[in-house]
């Protein structure tokens, strides 16, 4: 049975605290790496390039900080598209009516 809520006689482990079995396998297990590594250096070198970078792999785990997925909107921009060139202009001759076509074409 757990503790219910507002119980005042234990406060239990603090958050993010590990309890003292898995503090202490932490601890030899560091020790046994430290103390071997001049053989799992010796042994990472004579595997396969396919096994070396699977090794390598399961390795970085433990030593580079864990990824978060971030979700990109992407849009789906058309890889195909046609200009239209509207040639107006040169059926124009006179610069009264050329302005009220350039007012009509920034307007479309």
């Amino acid at each position: 049975m757990g503790f219910e809520k507002n119980n005042k006689f234990g406060k239990g482990r603090p958050k993010n605290s590990l309890n003292k079995n898995s503090k202490e396998i932490r601890e030899m297990i560091t020790q046994i790496v430290a103390d071997n590594l001049d053989e799992t250096k010796q042994r990472l070198s004579n595997l396969k390039d396919a096994d070396y970078f699977k090794a390598m792999g399961m390795l970085m785990k433990h030593v580079l900080p864990a990824q978060k997925h971030i979700e990109q909107n992407t849009f789906d921009h058309p890889t195909q598209f046609q200009i239209e060139i509207i040639d107006r202009i040169d059926q124009v001759s006179d610069y009264n009516t050329l302005d009220k076509v350039i007012d009509l074409m920034a307007n479309e």
